[in-house]
């Protein structure tokens, strides 16, 4: 694990095993001094059910209450009051930090790749959000460049490491979203591919927090994770390139994110359509984004995932003349201009990707 912090002009290193190649993308210059803050959101109640006491009350970071001692439960307590984020800001500074899920879990056995989290203190406003970045196809954790740009407009990121190294391309509909659902949460959903708690993202993104809540305290990495040690998605976004962006959109379908931004992506329509796709979904379409290219040979593909997963809007191409945010609302977006690799540029689509981000920040 090491520890790297970017401060003017210089790279300082803690706690460094040894020293890898470090970022230069640096984030708006901010005020300097106290600790910076930021509004959670009120938790929600369990839900109700026919017998079963009710819940207990919700925990500090607004999780719900738990169900009922019968059956399915009694209704959900509240949500417990909000905490602010607190940032240390008094040496504003770029921290990355980097570790194999291996130094966290020893029962990790496939994927142990090198993480990595990004905070950027000099900006002059955090968005009490994560971004978790979810790479493409065999790739390492990632995209850097993505994960970079989204530190670099306040929000705390991390790119994990998870199972992309299989071929998604079936003829099967449930195949697959029953195999990006076992990388997300680790339980046997399908042969296709074979995934262990310890390597699914759920509980490596848990592990992380955990541990960067230890190590740069100064984060407040914490205030991502519930009384329970469970990641609170609700102030999660999830952002994937490709393979990554198709797998952030169906994380979205089980979990109650903040928001998904899928670039270059969803697809799964190839050879059959997947069924996952106009599944009910957990977190609500309007808080999902897909970003496509024209030239892009799977644009036929991600036209087709967006039309079942029910994105807001109709197409809107962002790259021509008169186009800007919002986009007259449209959650379709495309590069008339750009191919499979473009769609996942934001350093060279700022505008675009900061709407999809929620920027500027309200």
């Amino acid at each position: 694990m090491r520890i790297t912090a970017w401060i003017g002009c210089a790279w300082w290193t803690l706690g460094c095993v040894a020293c890898g190649g470090s970022s230069s993308d640096g984030g708006p210059p901010g005020a300097g001094g106290g600790a910076a803050t930021g509004t959670a959101t009120t938790g929600t109640g369990g839900a109700a059910a026919t017998s079963g006491v009710g819940g207990s009350a919700g925990g500090a970071n607004g999780a719900g209450g738990a169900g009922g001692a019968n059956g399915a439960g009694g209704a959900g307590g509240a949500g417990g009051a909000p905490r602010e984020l607190h940032v240390d800001t008094s040496s504003p500074e770029l921290s990355e930090i980097r570790f194999k899920p291996s130094e966290l879990d020893p029962e990790v056995s496939d994927r142990d790749l090198e993480q990595v989290a990004l905070l950027d203190t000099r900006v002059a406003r955090f968005a009490g959000k994560l971004v978790v970045t979810l790479s493409g196809s065999n790739q390492p954790p990632g995209p850097l460049d993505l994960t970079r740009f989204v530190a670099a407009r306040g929000f705390h990121a991390f790119a994990v490491a998870y199972k992309n190294d299989y071929n998604i391309v079936q003829n099967d509909p449930d195949t697959f979203g029953d195999a990006r659902l076992e990388a997300f949460d680790g339980q046997d959903h399908t042969a296709l591919i074979e995934v262990t708690r310890a390597d699914s993202i759920e509980a490596r993104l848990a592990k992380a927090l955990a541990h960067l809540k230890e190590v740069h305290p100064r984060g407040d990495w914490g205030y991502f994770l519930e009384d329970d040690g469970s990641p609170r998605w609700s102030v999660i976004i999830f952002s994937g390139h490709s393979h990554g962006a198709s797998s952030a959109a169906r994380i979205g379908k089980v979990v109650r994110l903040d928001r998904v931004v899928s670039l270059a992506g969803p697809r799964d329509t190839t050879p059959v359509s997947a069924s996952w796709l106009s599944e009910p979904s957990a977190t609500p379409v309007d808080r999902m984004f897909g970003l496509t290219g024209e030239r892009d040979e799977q644009h036929p593909d991600h036209l087709k995932a967006f039309d079942l997963i029910g994105l807001p809007g109709e197409l809107v191409e962002v790259d021509v003349p008169g186009a800007a945010p919002p986009y007259g609302g449209s959650h379709r977006l495309a590069l008339k201009d750009g191919d499979h690799g473009a769609s996942g540029n934001c350093g060279a689509h700022v505008a675009v990707c900061e709407a999809m981000f929620g920027l500027p920040l309200p």
